[in-house]
């Protein structure tokens, strides 16, 4: 299945079929899609490290694509495993 077709059925299960597509979520938000607390997010901004941001006036924004993006880069296949220590990391390889 082409990555385009993957993108769109995560998007209609996070969104449902048929409702408005947003491209930008608060740092709440992201938190609950990517599974970290949100002070993690902020220590990340911080920091310097972690998903890209956008910073409009006070508000933080973290961009769909970027979301992810970092998902996928952080995929494990345990079928592509290779011995010698290899966590299977598919962006690795």
């Amino acid at each position: 299945m082409p990555d385009d077709q993957k993108t769109q059925e995560l998007l209609n299960i996070i969104f449902g079929p048929g409702t408005s597509r947003r491209l930008l979520f608060s740092p709440k938000e992201t938190s609950e899609l990517i599974g970290r607390a949100e002070q993690s997010l902020a220590n990340d901004r911080f920091e310097g490290r972690g998903l890209p941001y956008v910073k409009w006036n006070r508000s933080v924004k973290y961009h769909l694509v970027d979301i992810l993006t970092h998902i996928k880069a952080h995929r494990i296949d345990p079928s592509r495993r290779e011995s010698g220590g290899h966590n299977g990391n598919v962006a690795a390889q």
